[in-house]
């Protein structure tokens, strides 16, 4: 009978220590699993990102052409308008900061 009992308890024993093993594997995949989600949304929001830069860099550089290109027309039209006595009212904003932001 002392055997029996000694087996029920053995096997117990054994069936609660691999309870105790998976559920720790189990955990910690589930950890792995959130890490590996976190770092593919991170991924994720890096390309976003870079996608971003790129095309504010190509708006900055359309809006620099833009200003260069009406900086010239201003320049030109200045003249006519002068000739024809049509007065041009003067900028609200330093017209260095824009001369300053075309050179960088």
């Amino acid at each position: 009978m002392v055997w029996w009992i000694t087996t029920v308890v053995c096997i117990c024993g054994a069936l609660l220590i691999q309870y105790l093993c998976s559920s720790k594997i189990l955990r910690m995949k589930q950890a792995i699993s959130i890490k590996n989600m976190a770092l593919r949304d991170v991924r994720a929001e890096g390309e976003r990102l870079d996608e971003q830069e790129t095309e504010l860099s190509n708006q900055q550089t359309s809006l620099t052409h833009g200003i260069r290109r009406l900086r010239g027309d201003i320049k030109a039209l200045g003249p006519r308008l002068r000739e024809r006595e049509i007065t041009v009212p003067e900028p609200d904003f330093p017209l260095s900061e824009l001369e300053e932001g075309l050179d960088g």
